[in-house]
């Protein structure tokens, strides 16, 4: 009995510990939900919704805030005023780990889609922008564990970095705003950084990790 209370000892102590939840984004009724994140961390979170107001005319709203999990259990509320509505679309962000996830209303389906243009890349000059064939684009960048930056981009205005109206967008990385207290945003991207990109109108949103 000795020798095997000693092995189930020596079983427990060598066990892999268990998997930490996954990082995911799911949505209630009034609410997005944010579980598996970084205890005591931060994600960031991007959406848009579209809602039609008392005058029959359709509104849209932008939700872009930094969450903090502030008891450590890795779940995160963010209220949306008066409901999720089907015409709506969220990402989120781990700002430690850079894990992501995005999540839209059942009824509306996914809306996960490829760059329409070039994406992330090097312009002639050395510096990287991010660039889309769209007529406005709102844009976060996450470097996990250094920081978070975010921009609108409206064609041919002062967002845009090639400023022409062309029916695409350009925005350069170092142009983009911190979302907190952190460095200025980089004018090249690394590996594993997060890029998200978020159409407004037709509720499109591309996501993706710098490779190498």
């Amino acid at each position: 009995m000795t020798r095997l209370a000693a092995c189930l000892t020596l079983l427990i102590l060598t066990a892999s510990p268990l998997a930490a939840a996954p990082f995911r984004v799911t949505l209630e009724n009034d609410a997005v939900v944010i579980s598996g994140l970084t205890a005591k961390g931060k994600a960031a979170l991007l959406g848009v919704t579209r809602e039609i107001g008392e005058d029959d005319y359709p509104t849209a709203r932008r939700h872009l805030e930094v969450l903090m999990d502030d008891d450590g259990d890795g779940v995160v509320r963010y209220p949306v005023e008066g409901g999720v509505p089907v015409r709506s679309v969220f990402a989120a962000v781990d700002l430690a780990s850079g894990d992501f996830e995005t999540v839209s209303p059942q009824a509306l389906g996914l809306r996960r889609v490829d760059w329409r243009g070039r994406g992330p890349g090097r312009r002639p000059d050395g510096k990287d922008s991010v660039e889309d064939r769209r007529r406005i684009l709102e844009l976060l960048v996450v470097r996990p564990s250094v920081g978070v930056w975010a921009a609108r981009l409206k064609d041919g205005d002062g967002s845009d970095g090639d400023g022409v109206i062309d029916g695409r967008v350009e925005g350069l990385l170092e142009s983009l705003s911190p979302l907190e207290t952190g460095p200025e945003a980089p004018s090249v991207f690394q590996r594993d950084d997060v890029v998200l990109a978020l159409d407004p109108t037709v509720l499109e949103i591309t996501l993706v990790k710098v490779p190498n």
